[in-house]
């Protein structure tokens, strides 16, 4: 499959994943406080069982609300997070679209610099960067090991972040659209990659028009 197929631009799209359980979804749309506190508080009462929790409901919504907050930072179409039964976060996920208005875009390759740039960390595994046709798409997969510099209320500031990430291109298209997963432990090591593969093998396209309704295929 050609990475050079981006299409006249006439349609856009979504990505739909196949979520197994344990992901919940943390998207905000004004990423307010209150507005994470709402759906922190659904999430822990709506997708956990009281009964399995090893840490009380309080600490559990505070956990959420804070992972919302930062999964959102930069405003992502999706955030996503990922929970054992027990209450204990293993990972975060984004989705993100990128596009230059009027600019073809760009072929996979050139984007490599884009995608392994990884701004105020220091980068502490080179870029395991392979190139993969997945179902959608050509698709770049990038592994790397990072130390944060910095961190929205310095939460996580000197952590050792490790990171999956999947730019895909769809053909047909006018975006690039890149997911990412993150985590800290590395005993979640080996899980985490299983479950971002999983996710990458999983995904589907809906394309859609201006107004965000599907277009008949």
């Amino acid at each position: 499959m050609s990475d050079d197929d981006s299409g006249d631009g006439l349609v856009d799209h979504i990505f739909e994943f196949d979520f197994q359980p344990g992901w919940v979804n943390l998207s905000l749309e004004e990423r307010t406080w209150i507005e994470a506190s709402v759906v922190a508080t659904l999430v822990a009462s709506r997708q956990f069982d009281q009964g399995e929790l090893e840490v009380t409901t309080r600490m559990l919504i505070r956990d959420l609300r804070r992972r919302s907050l930062n999964l959102n930072l930069d405003t992502p179409n999706l955030a996503m997070a990922y929970y054992t039964p027990q209450g204990r976060a293993v990972a975060g996920m984004t989705l993100n679209s990128y596009a230059d208005e009027g600019k073809p875009r760009p072929l996979r390759d050139e984007v490599v610099p884009l995608v392994t740039d990884f701004g105020d960390t220091e980068v502490v595994r080179e870029p395991d960067t392979r190139h993969l046709d997945l179902p959608v798409g050509p698709a770049l997969r990038i592994r790397a090991g990072l130390r944060l510099k910095g961190g929205f209320l310095s939460l996580r500031r000197g952590r050792t972040l490790e990171l999956l990430k999947y730019a895909v291109f769809p053909p047909g298209v006018r975006h690039m659209s890149v997911f990412e997963v993150t985590w800290y432990r590395e005993e979640d090591t080996e899980e985490v990659m299983r479950l971002t593969d999983e996710l990458a093998a999983s995904v589907k396209i809906v394309m859609v028009d201006d107004d965000g309704n599907p277009v008949k295929q």
